[in-house]
């Protein structure tokens, strides 16, 4: 029998979420760290196919999607414990998930997530939801009048802010990370360098025209939930961003229920965020509440920063109103499930996991080894040493439960291949591909040494060994590098001349829930880079790369799932990866806290919604 096992920190991934980039931040997944025994997870054989495991399941704990948005008491100061320092607080460089908790409180998007969905975004900055033309190359957004900034602009909010805040992060003292993905559909974007793009047209002051030279109009749409969206007065940060690097984020203005606390001059630093140390959140006095979904029940919010994240877990779980907004040390995750379940948040669709091996070099350039190698991994082992099913589901494909498209790849039952179907592996199926790879024996025997590079912190740890002794197990001969896990992206992983044969534990978070974002920067050959790559298995399957060629310009649903789907039914096909994990993230909170976390954000805190009991 395999146990039930909580959470905690662990590696990178690359879209938002924990402490690593997300989706584009794409680039790798956390690894979570494994913990003593919890909760028993069903028995089962290598003959046994898979059995239905809810991916949406929080095992008891609490679970955003179930937490009510309304009736919150007014008033009060939380207090948030964190281990980890900010990456950036200026909403146009925020991509990490400790980020996103102050920024999406003090800054309003042109469209928003509520904390309870995956995908339905309502209008925020934006009137209503955004008119696109009849060709899918033109996209109008008309603003919300009567929202202003904070001192010390205090002036209403005009559709140049929002151009502004859109334009600079093409400047290179901004670099907004996740522009080159998402908004190089515009017309002029793909030269812009932070002045005006031909794309980007204000006729009026509450309107914001968008011209796109492709008809890609629905991914554009949907990243309007990203901070980068967010109106920024150029009058005010002109100056601030003619520094390199920009130091706006220090003197920042807010348009959202709270702002940082500031002096006169605007200034921040040292004030409402002091680096490593503390940040203070007070209230916008010129917020407009009738303007906004969120209800802004806090009249404060102070971080401490730094600590060890075990003492902060034992002090949240037995304090009152205090949180804990990053991911929680192992052991805070053991005690919180045994003790003081009611504090504990599990949330679903927090990403996922997966095993890359190398399609461009070595022997995984044969497709059969390749699935041979799928048909043996223990899925289920892998995941025990993640928590169990308490955070973890076995994964089956690539687009994970929340993101649209996830049913129709088959749910967590997945794709119907043998290779798929054995969670705990099973060695006649894999058998069965090495002969057909050409091997007679069943055995690897092609004398190639199988390099492996993974992170030495657990639980990747535990996923480098797990996977060391599979390849072992079909005759191949290895050589197990482990490293931290910064190392292992930045030197091997991410650099595709290093030619790495397996990276057992890279994972994936996706930005909001359109199945693009998951599968193309990760799968397409066009996404390949020399470094930075998290095409990490350097897949280039012309006809899957010709797919989504395709898929990228259908704008109506559902034949947009059906599109992604399809293809994610194909790498599976393909076996270009082994997936096995997808993701829920753990979080807690103290006795006295009505915490309310964001089901599309692995379930972090959100102080908009949260309140005191």
């Amino acid at each position: 029998m395999s146990a039930n096992r909580p959470p905690a920190t662990g590696a990178l991934r690359q879209h938002r979420r924990r402490r690593q980039m997300r989706s584009i931040r794409a680039v790798v997944v956390a690894a979570i760290a494994a913990v003593p025994v919890l909760v028993l997870t069903a028995c089962g054989s290598s003959s046994t196919k898979l059995a239905s495991n809810d991916p949406f399941s929080s095992g008891g704990a609490q679970n955003p999607k179930d937490q009510p948005l309304t009736g919150g008491k007014r008033g009060g100061v939380l207090e948030v414990l964190n281990e980890t320092e900010f990456e950036h607080i200026d909403p146009g460089l925020a991509y990490y998930n400790i980020d996103y908790a102050v920024v999406f409180a003090t800054q309003r998007p042109l469209m928003v997530n509520k904390p309870n969905t995956y995908t339905e975004a309502v209008p925020d900055m934006a009137a209503s939801n955004p008119e696109v033309s009849s060709d899918n190359k033109t996209v109008t957004v008309h603003l919300k009048t009567g929202i202003h900034f904070s001192p010390p602009v205090n002036r209403e909010v005009i559709s140049e802010d929002v151009s502004y805040a859109i334009e600079r992060g093409a400047n290179e003292n901004v670099a907004n990370p996740y522009i080159p993905t998402y908004f190089k559909v515009i017309e002029g974007m793909p030269s812009a360098k932070g002045g005006p793009v031909k794309g980007i047209v204000t006729p009026d002051k509450h309107t914001i025209v968008f011209h796109l030279s492709e008809p890609k109009a629905k991914l554009l749409v949907d990243a309007f939930v990203m901070p980068i969206t967010a109106a920024v007065p150029k009058e005010y940060a002109e100056k601030f961003d003619k520094h390199k690097p920009s130091d706006y984020g220090n003197f920042q203005v807010a348009t959202g229920p709270y702002m940082f606390k500031n002096d006169k001059s605007g200034k921040v630093l040292g004030i409402g965020y002091v680096p490593g140390k503390s940040m203070t959140l007070v209230r916008n006095p010129n917020w407009n509440a009738a303007t906004d979904v969120r209800p802004a029940y806090l009249d404060e919010i102070r971080q401490k920063t730094g600590g060890s994240s075990p003492v902060i877990g034992r002090q949240v779980l037995s304090g009152t109103n205090v949180v804990q907004n990053e991911l929680p040390a192992q052991s805070t995750v053991k005690l919180a499930y045994e003790k003081y379940r009611s504090q504990l948040e599990v949330s679903p669709g927090a990403g996922s996991h997966y095993i890359s091996l190398n399609n461009a070099h070595g022997p995984f350039t044969n497709v059969n080894l390749r699935r041979a190698v799928y048909a043996a991994t223990d899925r289920v082992a892998l995941n025990r040493a993640r928590g169990g099913t308490l955070v973890t589901t076995v994964q089956t494909h690539f687009i994970y439960p929340g993101i649209r498209g996830f049913e129709e790849s088959g749910g967590v039952k997945g794709p119907r291949f043998d290779f798929n179907e054995y969670p705990q592996g099973n060695p006649k199926v894999a058998e069965k591909y090495i002969k057909l790879a050409g091997y007679p024996s069943g055995k690897y025997t092609g004398g190639k040494t199988i390099t492996v590079v993974g992170a030495s912190n657990p639980p990747a740890k535990e996923d480098a060994e797990i996977f060391d002794q599979t390849l072992k197990s079909l005759g191949f001969t290895t050589k197990l590098t482990l490293v931290d896990s910064a190392t292992a992206y930045a030197k091997y992983c991410n650099v595709p001349k290093e030619e790495i044969d397996v990276c057992p534990s890279v994972g994936w978070i996706a930005d909001f829930a359109d199945p693009q974002t998951v599968l193309n920067i990760t799968f397409n050959g066009k996404s390949i880079v020399s470094t930075g790559n998290v095409n990490w298995g350097q897949t280039n399957i012309p006809r899957i790369n010709a797919a989504m060629t395709a898929a990228e310009s259908i704008n109506a649903e559902p034949a947009r799932r059906k599109a992604w789907a399809k293809i994610d039914e194909e790498l599976v096909e393909n076996a270009v990866a082994i997936p096995f994990d997808w993701d829920k993230q753990a979080n807690i909170e103290g006795t006295t806290v009505k915490g309310v976390g964001d089901l599309w954000d692995t379930g972090e805190w959100d102080y908009s919604w949260t309140s005191l009991k």
